[in-house]
Protein backbone atom coordinates (compact mmCIF):
# COMPACT_ATOMS: atom_id res chain seq x y z
CA UNK A 1 0.00 0.00 0.00
CA UNK A 2 1.24 3.63 -1.15
CA UNK A 3 1.44 5.85 2.35
CA UNK A 4 1.41 9.29 2.17
CA UNK A 5 3.93 11.30 4.21
CA UNK A 6 1.36 12.15 6.76
CA UNK A 7 0.57 8.62 7.35
CA UNK A 8 4.05 7.37 7.61
CA UNK A 9 4.77 10.26 9.75
CA UNK A 10 1.58 8.68 11.89
CA UNK A 11 2.95 5.79 12.08
CA UNK A 12 6.68 6.73 12.82
CA UNK A 13 4.70 8.13 16.42
CA UNK A 14 2.62 5.36 17.17
CA UNK A 15 5.36 2.56 16.76
CA UNK A 16 8.01 4.67 18.83
CA UNK A 17 5.72 5.45 21.17
CA UNK A 18 4.76 1.62 21.39
CA UNK A 19 8.48 0.91 21.21
CA UNK A 20 9.29 2.95 24.26
CA UNK A 21 6.05 1.02 26.38
CA UNK A 22 7.38 -2.07 25.30
CA UNK A 23 10.68 -1.58 26.31
CA UNK A 24 9.77 -0.17 29.51
CA UNK A 25 8.14 -3.26 29.97
CA UNK A 26 10.43 -5.69 28.92
CA UNK A 27 13.22 -4.38 31.51
CA UNK A 28 10.69 -3.94 34.19
CA UNK A 29 10.05 -7.79 33.76
CA UNK A 30 13.73 -8.59 32.91
CA UNK A 31 15.11 -6.28 35.72
CA UNK A 32 11.98 -6.93 38.48
CA UNK A 33 11.64 -3.52 39.25
CA UNK A 34 9.79 -0.27 37.60
CA UNK A 35 12.00 0.31 34.87
CA UNK A 36 11.40 3.45 32.57
CA UNK A 37 12.70 3.73 29.26
CA UNK A 38 15.60 6.46 29.20
CA UNK A 39 15.17 7.95 25.76
CA UNK A 40 18.00 9.92 24.20
CA UNK A 41 16.28 12.62 22.89
CA UNK A 42 12.74 12.45 23.90
CA UNK A 43 10.32 11.91 26.63
CA UNK A 44 7.94 8.52 26.13
CA UNK A 45 9.34 8.04 22.24
CA UNK A 46 12.38 6.38 20.98
CA UNK A 47 12.46 7.24 17.39
CA UNK A 48 14.87 3.90 16.69
CA UNK A 49 11.50 2.10 17.23
CA UNK A 50 9.32 4.29 14.87
CA UNK A 51 12.01 4.15 12.42
CA UNK A 52 12.52 0.55 12.12
CA UNK A 53 8.67 -0.39 12.50
CA UNK A 54 8.12 1.71 9.24
CA UNK A 55 11.16 0.03 7.25
CA UNK A 56 10.01 -3.32 8.77
CA UNK A 57 6.42 -2.81 7.06
CA UNK A 58 8.10 -1.41 4.03
CA UNK A 59 10.33 -4.80 3.91
CA UNK A 60 7.48 -6.93 4.12
CA UNK A 61 5.16 -4.74 2.11
CA UNK A 62 8.00 -5.30 -0.84
CA UNK A 63 8.77 -8.53 -0.33
CA UNK A 64 4.83 -9.78 -0.52
CA UNK A 65 4.81 -7.57 -3.75
CA UNK A 66 7.52 -9.08 -5.31
CA UNK A 67 7.73 -12.95 -4.30
CA UNK A 68 5.05 -14.94 -5.35
CA UNK A 69 6.26 -17.72 -2.75
CA UNK A 70 4.50 -16.62 0.62
CA UNK A 71 6.62 -18.35 2.04
CA UNK A 72 9.75 -17.47 1.06
CA UNK A 73 8.34 -13.79 1.02
CA UNK A 74 7.83 -13.78 4.53
CA UNK A 75 11.29 -15.34 5.48
CA UNK A 76 13.30 -13.24 3.03
CA UNK A 77 11.55 -10.22 4.91
CA UNK A 78 12.11 -11.40 8.19
CA UNK A 79 16.00 -12.00 6.92
CA UNK A 80 15.86 -8.34 5.74
CA UNK A 81 14.60 -6.87 8.51
CA UNK A 82 16.77 -8.40 10.98
CA UNK A 83 19.68 -6.88 8.95
CA UNK A 84 18.20 -3.45 8.28
CA UNK A 85 17.29 -3.20 11.78
CA UNK A 86 20.36 -4.31 13.62
CA UNK A 87 22.67 -2.65 11.51
CA UNK A 88 20.54 0.33 12.54
CA UNK A 89 21.33 -0.06 16.05
CA UNK A 90 25.06 -0.69 15.93
CA UNK A 91 24.48 2.69 13.62
CA UNK A 92 22.92 4.55 16.16
CA UNK A 93 24.41 2.74 19.76
CA UNK A 94 28.02 4.15 18.17
CA UNK A 95 26.66 7.29 17.45
CA UNK A 96 25.25 7.43 20.81
CA UNK A 97 28.47 6.48 22.29
CA UNK A 98 31.28 8.06 20.69
CA UNK A 99 29.71 11.54 19.58
CA UNK A 100 27.68 12.01 22.77
CA UNK A 101 29.15 10.11 25.14
CA UNK A 102 25.95 8.03 26.16
CA UNK A 103 25.46 4.60 26.31
CA UNK A 104 21.42 3.72 26.35
CA UNK A 105 22.18 -0.58 25.87
CA UNK A 106 25.24 -2.46 26.50
CA UNK A 107 25.10 -6.33 25.51
CA UNK A 108 28.65 -6.91 26.10
CA UNK A 109 27.39 -9.58 28.40
CA UNK A 110 25.80 -11.13 25.58
CA UNK A 111 26.80 -14.05 23.23
CA UNK A 112 27.96 -13.09 19.87
CA UNK A 113 27.80 -9.25 20.46
CA UNK A 114 29.49 -6.47 18.68
CA UNK A 115 31.33 -3.93 20.50
CA UNK A 116 28.47 -4.41 22.83
CA UNK A 117 26.22 -2.21 20.62
CA UNK A 118 24.27 -5.54 18.80
CA UNK A 119 24.15 -8.98 19.80
CA UNK A 120 22.65 -12.18 18.02
CA UNK A 121 19.58 -12.90 20.37
CA UNK A 122 18.49 -9.09 20.47
CA UNK A 123 18.76 -9.40 16.52
CA UNK A 124 16.93 -12.85 16.27
CA UNK A 125 14.13 -10.89 18.61
CA UNK A 126 13.99 -8.40 15.95
CA UNK A 127 12.65 -11.17 13.72
CA UNK A 128 10.43 -11.95 16.05
CA UNK A 129 9.23 -8.50 15.97
CA UNK A 130 9.19 -8.05 12.68
CA UNK A 131 6.94 -11.04 11.91
CA UNK A 132 4.34 -9.74 14.71
CA UNK A 133 4.08 -6.33 13.50
CA UNK A 134 3.18 -6.91 9.67
CA UNK A 135 0.71 -9.48 10.46
CA UNK A 136 -0.56 -8.45 13.10
CA UNK A 137 -0.19 -4.96 15.14
CA UNK A 138 0.76 -2.84 11.38
CA UNK A 139 -2.57 -3.95 9.98
CA UNK A 140 -4.58 -3.32 12.80
CA UNK A 141 -2.53 -0.04 13.21
CA UNK A 142 -4.00 0.92 9.58
CA UNK A 143 -7.61 0.62 10.64
CA UNK A 144 -7.35 2.50 13.23
CA UNK A 145 -5.24 5.59 11.68
CA UNK A 146 -7.47 5.66 8.59
CA UNK A 147 -10.50 5.57 10.71
CA UNK A 148 -8.93 9.02 11.52
CA UNK A 149 -10.43 11.70 8.97
CA UNK A 150 -7.52 12.97 7.15
CA UNK A 151 -7.66 16.66 8.26
CA UNK A 152 -7.02 15.20 11.72
CA UNK A 153 -3.87 12.84 10.91
CA UNK A 154 -2.28 16.33 9.06
CA UNK A 155 -3.02 17.97 12.84
CA UNK A 156 -1.85 14.68 14.91
CA UNK A 157 1.52 14.47 12.60
CA UNK A 158 2.60 18.49 12.37
CA UNK A 159 1.78 18.71 16.47
CA UNK A 160 3.68 15.63 17.21
CA UNK A 161 6.88 15.74 15.24
CA UNK A 162 6.77 19.58 16.33
CA UNK A 163 6.30 18.52 19.91
CA UNK A 164 9.27 16.09 19.33
CA UNK A 165 11.27 18.26 17.76
CA UNK A 166 11.42 20.99 20.55
CA UNK A 167 11.62 18.24 23.69
CA UNK A 168 14.42 17.01 21.58
CA UNK A 169 15.82 20.18 21.45
CA UNK A 170 15.37 21.03 24.56
CA UNK A 171 16.77 17.65 25.74
CA UNK A 172 19.47 18.23 23.73
CA UNK A 173 20.78 21.56 25.07
CA UNK A 174 20.04 20.48 28.88
CA UNK A 175 22.26 17.49 28.57
CA UNK A 176 25.18 19.39 26.27
CA UNK A 177 25.06 22.85 26.80
CA UNK A 178 27.22 24.66 24.66
CA UNK A 179 30.73 23.77 24.09
CA UNK A 180 30.37 19.77 25.85
CA UNK A 181 29.01 18.17 22.77
CA UNK A 182 32.41 15.13 22.18
CA UNK A 183 33.50 15.91 18.87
Amino acid sequence: MHYSIVNIIMFFLIYGFLGFLAESIFRSIAEKRLFISRAFLTNGFCPLYGLCGILIVIIFTLCELTINNTLWALILATVASIITVTFLEYIVGRVLDRVFNCKLWDYSSYYLNLHSYICVEFSLLWGIVAIILSNFIHPAMEVLVYAIPYEVRNFISTIGISILFVNASYNLRQRYPKGKLKT
